[in-house]
């Protein structure tokens, strides 16, 4: 009785040390995906230390990972077979896809209480976004949602070791891609042609569609260039520093009355995004940052 009482001792400790913490905070682990909100980078690939030129990232997304972004917007390309990332234009930088999944499978196998999103610009058949999921290892980590089902909380999405949510704005999904999810069924986004600060709206543009029925919200804070959508490291700067940024995402909450889950930026370590997400997630002070 005594050995058996050991035991389970042993694995609860096991068992709460493991999964005390979701995403750097314990007090997460009981909210569902859509309770939390993530910092999500903006063209997360598009990154001045990968050697892209007109980045809308100084870093890149290991780094981005290593410091606490929990989304990643990607663009992705087929390019006769072979699919690569860049933005708009290639001659301005690329990176093979495949790379970039092997850094967040990478990152995903040393964090074991972590759970990401991708939110693909698809330019790719989702069979041959699969096969590159299935070559890279990612496969594994893969979480699938039906319309008529809630989501699960993260702690356990940890517990199933479905830490990986991805979304694609390209509609081609079939029977055995269950878990590649077409975004605008799950989800309403900000305009994101934005200029200046002055462009910023309350307004809903992609997936507004049966809003009611999307219970995931993109908040789009970042200022690009027309056409071209390169970032803007000042602008992003002002934009994303406090009061003004923590103002306008409570501010968009109370007026659309939609929970914002991903907090979209350009140049993520300029300004208070960290700040901002914490308080959004009621964290800034149970688990602040290092």
């Amino acid at each position: 009785m005594k050995l058996t009482l050991i035991i389970l001792l042993v694995l609860f400790t096991f068992y709460h040390g493991a999964f005390s913490q979701c995403n750097g905070c314990e007090s997460l682990c009981d909210k569902k995906y859509n309770e939390v909100a993530y910092l999500t980078t903006h063209n997360a690939y598009n990154s001045k230390e990968d050697g892209f030129k007109l980045p809308n990232q100084k870093w890149n997304i290991t780094t981005q990972l290593n410091s606490g972004v929990r989304a990643l917007m990607i663009d992705v390309y087929d390019e006769s077979g072979q699919l690569e990332v860049y933005h708009g234009f290639k001659i301005l930088g690329s990176n093979p896809f495949l790379n970039i999944l092997t850094e967040i499978k990478l990152f995903m196998d040393e964090n074991e209480n972590e759970v990401l999103t991708i939110i693909l610009e698809c330019y790719a058949s989702a069979d041959l976004i699969a096969k590159y999921f299935e070559n890279s290892g990612l496969s594994q980590y893969l979480y699938t949602k039906t319309n008529n089902e809630e989501w699960k909380t993260l702690g356990q999405m940890i517990i199933d070791n479905t830490r990986l949510v991805v979304f694609s704005d390209k509609n081609d999904t079939h029977p055995g891609l269950e878990w590649y999810h077409y975004v605008w069924d799950y989800a309403v986004e900000t305009h994101y042609s934005n200029n200046k600060k002055e462009d910023f709206s309350f307004d809903f543009n992609r997936g507004k569609d049966n809003i009611d029925n999307k219970d995931l919200f993109i908040l789009n804070h970042f200022v690009t260039t027309p056409v071209t959508g390169v970032g803007h490291p000042n602008k992003s700067r002002k934009v994303n520093s406090n009061p003004y940024f923590i103002e306008r995402v409570i501010e968009c909450q109370q007026k659309t009355g939609k929970f914002p889950n991903f907090i979209t930026v350009d140049f993520y370590n300029s300004g208070n995004c960290w700040e901002v997400v914490d308080i959004i997630n009621n964290t800034s002070d149970i688990c602040p940052k290092d």
